[in-house]
């Protein structure tokens, strides 16, 4: 049975952010076992220029990305609280010079940089099951071509995504505060330039997204709770087309263009965070710890700096770090619903209507608590 200082769960920029770090700072062998092949494509995001530090912290340099996997962001155009399109940096925040993210070049240079420094990547992990004895991690899979694997590890890193199970499996609690999801796919144009695009409409049942990923390439998405979804069957083809038509920002720009998959995909995208202690030798990173409304941006800048940090924490020799690294996680979220609860009341056409009710009387809530 192969024994590793610390078993990472989950491949993203989080579990790879991680696995640089541990082994950078801290000298660790590293196992980063991933349940997809790498090849479903991610979505690109929006970050601020404070990646740069994080990429440095890793030891890594942003040329060493590729020159087309920062793109200078130039702004959004929305249609957020009124009919007038409005132009601005970030509905959350307006702190320098924003990025739009070639996502695939960004996974693939943390992922081979893992494995230049020695690190081991397993993709296509299935049945991932986890358990402590004593001081070790036992963690066990089943995987297509190499049948079953167990493995050991003093540490612990649940890096494994938004959907992640393994809190629940180790007794951890996790706290929801809504049920947001998106219903999207990707757009095809091969005269149209998306490059440096992004358009944002709110709606009756919530919001539209799209940003362009790539010169001719974009990604469109319907935010809106779960249960809207199924109630409108937004999660169809013809049905989503019909509504995407109807928006004034996004609908006129994506004429003449084609999805490039059969079927929307939905995937979920409230906010939630783990909210009791961990176990001992154990951290959770990224939107495994804790994940944000999309309206936020604050994906793949939280995973990178989740990782630096909980990893730190995960290492340190000093006593109660884990618990400040948590402490502080719980602040960020806090600090994020009361950011995100602002922009939502700015939206003010809709109040009545099931998706915004609840997230004013969310809000609502929040103060009480405070206030109490």
């Amino acid at each position: 049975m192969d024994k590793y200082d610390v078993i990472v769960i989950g491949g993203g920029p989080a579990g790879a952010a991680c696995a640089l770090s541990l082994m950078r700072h801290h000298n660790k062998s590293v196992l980063l076992l991933e349940r997809s092949d790498f090849t479903q494509q991610r979505i690109g995001e929006q970050v601020s220029h404070s990646i740069f530090d994080f990429v440095d912290y890793l030891g890594l340099s942003p040329e060493d990305f590729g020159v087309d996997c920062f793109v200078p962001n130039y702004g959004k155009i929305s249609y957020w609280g009124s009919d007038i399109a409005s132009s601005h940096h970030s509905l959350f925040t307006a702190q320098g010079q924003t990025y739009q993210l070639d996502r695939a070049m960004f996974d693939e240079t943390l992922l081979m940089a893992v494995v230049e420094r020695g690190g081991t990547i397993i993709p296509r992990c299935k049945q991932i099951k986890v358990a402590q004895q004593g001081s070790v991690w036992q963690v066990q899979l089943s995987h297509p071509a190499q049948g079953d694997l167990d493995f050991q590890s003093d540490y612990l890193i649940d890096a494994s995504g938004r959907q992640s199970k393994l809190g629940g499996e180790l007794g951890i609690e996790r706290t929801v505060t809504d049920q947001l999801v998106g219903v999207g796919a990707f757009i095809h144009h091969p005269q149209r330039v998306f490059e440096q695009q992004q358009r944002i409409e709110s709606c009756e049942y919530g919001w539209w997204y799209m940003a362009g990923l790539s010169k001719d390439l974009a990604v469109v998405t319907c935010f809106t709770d779960v249960d809207l979804m199924k109630e409108m069957k937004l999660n169809r083809q013809a049905i989503w087309n019909t509504h995407l038509a109807k928006t004034k920002a996004i609908a006129p720009y994506l004429q003449g263009s084609h999805s490039t998959q059969a079927r929307l995909w939905v995937k979920q995208a409230n906010s939630q965070y783990y909210s009791s202690a961990f176990p001992e030798r154990f951290v959770a990173v990224g939107d495994a710890v804790a994940s944000f409304d999309p309206v936020s941006s604050m994906g793949i800048g939280f995973a990178m700096s989740s990782a630096c940090h909980g990893a730190h924490a995960l290492i340190s020799a000093e006593e109660g770090v884990v618990q400040y690294y948590q402490n502080d996680i719980q602040r960020i979220f806090d600090e994020y619903c009361e950011i995100k609860d602002r922009i939502y009341q700015k939206e003010q056409r809709w109040v009545g209507l099931p998706f915004w009710q609840r997230r004013a009387l969310f809000a609502s809530l929040e103060r009480s608590v405070v206030s109490v």
